[in-house]
């Protein structure tokens, strides 16, 4: 079912567990934009209708709760005979699967997970529901360490299916209340039991009761001592060992009340301060040994000389045939009896005591969901496995354990190794490594094809400058060219606008850059003394490291007339004046260009120019993802013209021409 939409909205992206009632997906949520878990119930539940009803009616009672420890259920809903519930969706792990990793737990870690799921559990009571299927698996830790009870509300459902799908409820018989195992209705008391059972499994890292069948459990929890906690692990405190012991009480009367007084328990449990003995069994009152007064009898005597108590007794010989046969008798009935429970538990629940053999189908090479779909008709219970494979494509099933044709019993688990396809790795960022170091640690993460590339750059010779794919993508070593550019150790520069730059300002650009400045100094009105008035070469040349850069310096204003003395000057012949034409001098002036673009798309800028000083020059040669204004001289002589073109991504977007008469005005 994966990438099957339900009903338009709820796409399912991949299986992230299952159960004996339904698998459950980690989803996308099309119309909100969230991920989501949904949980999708098998299809030998789809035809029940009295389960459906009641499921639907369970189901949705439950997303009235809110709680912190309680998972949230955003929507129930039916496609095409498919009945799925929708929920918060857990990042983390189950309680079983951490339990398996890290049992026994400490016993303050233990104490304040279970307290979290009374939580949740009397929120639930204090709102008329009853879980009935407390165990490890239903309840989640995130990888924030928060603890949230999921299932509120199915395992209602599952009660009106005992007969139906025995299976199902007996794959939490190792939770089970002794009321639940004889086919009780489950009350609060019930969910205080399972969770008894849940810390001790905690804290010792094994189950009270196992057995080689479901129907051997069930009959341990009503009729068992479970071994004491403190005999599995002597860290455990008494007053826990109490706690447990109260809450798995097989008379309900005996155990807690409710939640809340198991939680006072809990609260101080690890309180120095007090100290706690061992927790006496209880009795119920009903089953106390009675003890009854003797019967006295007058000793009256008959006119023979006999008592009365004597009156009417057999001889001692025919007493004993008497009690010989009643005690026959006696037996006979209790025979009877217990044939006959036995008969009535056979004809009443065969499906407890007889379970069939089946065959283990071929599961390999399938689709993992074709394989559950395999396995559950031949009522097989698949557990999902991963591995990395390099010949098996991912979700088909390389292997299985049962093999095929084995038989089992129904119900039993099948392991079903699925493939998550070739091993991927992250790739990591070798930018700014020697091409030596890179080499050698390519060689040894296996790249068959790696392709290395020279090219211009500032970095020191032999430095990785760039790659692709790029570091933090995922790859398949094997099937992956790996392209490595590394600097050519050609020491180049793209010189900067330096117009309007301080002359300090300047010369630390210089220093940093590698490059010589070689000043002169001019009057001028328009920009500051020490300042830049002009460069060249112009700016966004490329230049090796080392080269001159001319730049006139402004020596502020010229000075006014009446300060002016003029130079004492030789006395020459009068030459006739020049034409007016013959005055005009060069122009020269700023052009700003500026580029918008969103924020993240790259633009290739180039700004290529003709003016009086360059025929070919290029004012500007990058790329940008952001907008940016360029500023760049132009110079125009007498009768001539300058221009600029600006082309963006290879493709001409403005070309710009200018006078003499315009650049004149624009001085």
């Amino acid at each position: 079912m994966i990438n099957k939409r339900l009903n338009e909205r709820y796409k399912l992206l991949e299986v992230v567990g299952d159960g004996g009632m339904a698998i459950v997906y980690k989803a996308k949520d099309l119309i909100l934009d969230r991920i989501v878990a949904v949980k999708v119930l098998r299809t030998e539940f789809s035809n029940d209708t009295e389960f459906i009803l009641r499921f639907r009616r369970e189901a949705e009672s439950a997303t009235s709760l809110s709680h912190p420890n309680i998972v949230n259920i955003f929507d129930v809903g039916e496609e095409d005979h498919v009945y799925y519930i929708v929920m918060e969706y857990v990042e983390g792990k189950t309680l079983k699967e951490y339990i398996r990793e890290s049992a026994p737990l400490p016993i303050d870690e233990a104490l304040a997970i279970t307290n979290k799921i009374a939580s949740a559990i009397r929120h639930a009571h204090e709102n008329h529901i009853i879980h009935r299927d407390i165990k490890p698996h239903n309840i989640l830790l995130t990888d924030k360490g928060e603890v949230k009870v999921t299932d509120f509300g199915i395992a209602m459902a599952m009660t009106s299916a005992t007969i139906t799908h025995t299976k199902s409820v007996l794959g939490s018989v190792h939770y089970f209340s002794p009321e639940q195992a004889k086919g009780s209705i489950a009350n609060e008391k019930s969910d205080i039991y399972s969770l008894g059972v849940v810390l001790y499994e905690m804290v010792t890292g094994v189950l009270p009761f196992t057995g080689d069948s479901p129907v051997t459990v069930a009959l341990k929890h009503l009729q068992d001592d479970f071994t004491l906690p403190k005999l599995l692990n002597n860290e455990i405190p008494q007053n826990v060992e109490n706690i447990i012991c109260k809450a798995m009480e097989k008379n309900p009367i005996l155990r807690y009340d409710n939640v809340a007084q198991m939680q006072e328990d809990l609260a101080v449990a690890l309180e120095p301060t007090v100290e706690h003995q061992p927790l006496q069994k209880g009795i119920d009152d009903n089953e106390k040994t009675k003890v009854l007064a003797p019967v006295s009898l007058n000793n009256h005597k008959n006119s023979d000389g006999s008592s009365a108590s004597d009156k009417g007794k057999a001889p001692p010989k025919q007493k004993k045939e008497k009690k010989k046969k009643k005690r026959y008798v006696f037996l006979s009935v209790i025979l009877l009896l217990l044939l006959g429970i036995g008969a009535a538990a056979f004809a009443i629940v065969p499906s407890l005591f007889y379970v069939k053999d089946v065959s283990v189908p071929d599961v390999t090479g399938k689709t993992y969901s074709e394989a559950v779909e395999l396995l559950e008709k031949n009522h097989l219970k698949p557990e999902r496995e991963e591995e990395h494979h390099h010949d098996v494509e991912e979700e088909k099933v390389i292997r299985q354990s049962p093999s095929p044709k084995t038989m089992v019993k129904e119900n039993s688990q099948v392991t079903v190794v699925v493939s998550l396809g070739k091993e991927k790795l992250v790739l990591e960022n070798f930018e700014g490594k020697s091409k030596e170091n890179v080499e050698r640690i390519v060689e040894d993460m296996g790249f068959k094809n790696v392709v290395w590339n020279e090219e211009k750059s500032d970095e020191e010779a032999g430095t990785i400058v760039s790659q692709s794919p790029q570091a933090g993508e995922e790859i398949v070593v094997g099937e992956t060219v790996l392209t490595l550019r590394y600097s050519s150790g050609v020491q180049t520069v793209v010189l900067d606008n330096l117009i309007g730059m301080s002359k300090n300002s300047v010369d630390k650009y210089m220093e940093n850059k590698n490059l010589k400045a070689e000043y002169k100094e001019e009057f001028s009105d328009k920009v500051d003394k020490n300042h830049v008035i002009s460069q060249d070469p112009d700016p966004y040349v490329e230049l090796n490291k080392g080269s001159k850069v001319k730049i006139v310096l402004s020596k502020g204003e010229a000075p006014k007339k009446s300060d002016y003395v003029p130079p004492v000057q030789e006395h020459k012949p009068n030459k006739p004046s020049p034409s007016e034409q013959d005055k005009k001098q060069p122009i020269t002036f700023e052009v700003s260009q500026p580029i918008e673009i969103e924020d993240g798309r790259e633009f290739e800028v180039v700004i290529q120019y003709q003016d009086a000083k360059n025929k070919n020059g290029i004012a500007a040669k990058e790329t940008i993802s952001k907008s940016k204004t360029y500023t760049f001289p132009l110079t125009v002589a007498p009768n001539g013209q300058a221009s600029f073109q600006l082309i963006l991504n290879g493709e001409e977007i403005k070309n710009k021409t200018y006078s003499y008469n315009e650049a004149k005005k624009m001085e």
